[in-house]
């Protein structure tokens, strides 16, 4: 199978692609594979490229990201409790308005649904 590829100045596959492209070489019995982890030096002999360091997160990263969670799970309950209160106390307060039902039961209603769904912890 024919491929065209653009290389980088580096000799790296910069784009990879069934069709040629403006600036492509056609590469055939090349795997896909083979081209992504190999890069051709300047006398075009194909050489592996080291894998990818990975890179630790900055204490600044790791800050955002648990914000982010913090921010998720609270906007996660905020929705379980608005649901959960519109199913279980909203009809008792509406009794309760109405003079069919009593206050108490509906506070321990939103009692109830707010010990179920406790806020997540600060950060």
């Amino acid at each position: 199978m024919t491929l065209h590829v653009l290389f980088t100045k580096d000799g790296i596959p910069g784009w990879i692609g069934s069709e040629p492209r403006e600036g492509s070489e056609a590469v055939e019995d090349l795997a896909l594979e083979f081209l992504v982890a190999h890069r051709r030096t300047t006398k075009g002999n194909w050489v592996a490229r080291p894998a990818p360091v990975p890179v630790e997160p900055t204490p600044e990263e790791l800050a955002a990201r648990a914000q982010a969670e913090h921010e998720a799970a609270l906007a996660d309950r905020d929705r379980a409790v608005r649901e959960a209160l519109a199913e279980e106390a909203d009809p008792l307060f509406f009794r309760w308005q109405r003079g069919e039902g009593t206050q108490e039961a509906w506070l321990a209603a939103v009692a109830a649904v707010k010990e179920r769904f406790p806020k997540p912890a600060p950060l």
